[in-house]
């Protein structure tokens, strides 16, 4: 059978045989001069001519018509969804592309180990007043301070320390009773007071050298935990952007919480860990410092219990920003 039903042998014998001669050309003007897909031109259809050619089809054969024209339809609209689907994922892309390679500054700012400098920085908190005490003459309010410097530094070493079986159960109980030191920003604060204090032997005469060293390490150690809560704050809300995509309400919430199940594929179950987090910021396009990872788990460790339950991530990454239209800029 020809492709066009005009020129096949069997039509015009069909068509001879009834009486009407050979069918009518093919309509060129059906559509006018109009385009054929402007919805503008709908009237101007000549139906009577349509019909009229149709006429001379045999009926298998308007079948085959139809279901080829029906699967092309089908065929058109899926590709145009897969196209459309292609497109919105290319834009993602393009408004979140990541980031350059970062320089040699940068990358030795990110592998520069803060936590560890801190946990240092207590230790030197603890031992500098017990040589000042040793090594000099305090007043009675300066043996006083000492004592708070002490325990400052005992809770520096505890809260900085590695996450080891001795000093996690600490590390929990000090961020769930005092919620600021589970914060970079929190514990940069309590260093910048507590080195306040070390530089109260200053205006004394008595003679105290240790502890104005302590201060001015905690100081600097301050200074750098503002800028990594800054530098965590603003992954932290890229990773927000990258998972909601311009959601909203249910979609907003659904879209987090199927995030969340795909990245709870190991350890406890209903629970992510550092691991997650990093492939989460990888995904977003940026890479984390241990710092900028340690200041975003322990963000969104709400409960504090040591883990990421759905409950926290849910409550950090959309409750807070709903309830509140709050927006994290220090971690």
């Amino acid at each position: 059978m020809a492709d066009n039903p005009f020129e096949d042998p069997d039509v015009q014998a069909a068509a001879q045989s009834d009486g009407g001669g050979m069918p009518p050309p093919v309509p060129q003007d059906a559509y006018d001069d109009a385009p054929a897909y402007d919805d503008n031109n709908q009237g101007n259809i000549n139906v009577d001519m349509v019909r009229a050619a149709a006429q001379y089809v045999p009926a298998e054969q308007q079948k085959e018509i139809a279901v080829a024209a029906g699967s092309a339809v089908v065929g058109g609209a899926a590709n145009q969804a897969k196209k459309d689907w292609e497109d919105s994922q290319r834009t993602q892309q393009d408004e979140h592309s990541a980031p350059p390679p970062p320089s040699f500054c940068i990358n030795l700012f990110n592998w520069f180990p803060l936590r560890y400098f801190a946990f240092g920085a207590g230790a030197c908190l603890t031992a500098a007043p017990i040589l000042d005490l040793i090594f000099s003459s305090p007043s009675f309010i300066q043996v006083f301070i000492y004592f708070y410097m002490i325990c400052f530094g005992v809770v520096t070493m505890f809260v900085e320390a590695p996450t080891w079986t001795c000093t996690r159960y600490f590390q929990l109980k000090f961020f769930f009773w005092f919620r600021l030191l589970s914060r970079m920003w929190g514990r940069a604060w309590f260093y910048l007071f507590t080195s306040i204090l070390c530089y109260a032997p200053t205006d004394t005469d008595s003679g105290a050298i240790f502890c104005p060293i302590a201060g001015a390490l905690l100081t600097v150690i301050s200074i750098l935990s503002f800028i990594f809560s800054r530098m965590a704050g603003k992954k932290f809300g890229r990773m927000r952007e990258y998972i909601a995509a311009g959601a909203e309400g249910d979609e907003l919430e659904g879209r987090f919480m199927r995030k969340f199940d795909e990245l709870d594929m190991g350890g406890k179950p209903g629970t992510i860990g550092s691991a997650e987090i990093v492939k989460l910021a990888e995904q977003a396009g940026r890479q984390l410092s241990n710092s900028e990872r340690h200041a975003i788990q322990t963000f969104l460790d709400e409960s504090c219990n040591g883990f990421v339950s759905k409950e926290d991530f849910m409550r950090q990454f959309v409750t807070q920003y709903i309830e509140k239209g709050f927006k994290q800029r220090f971690l």
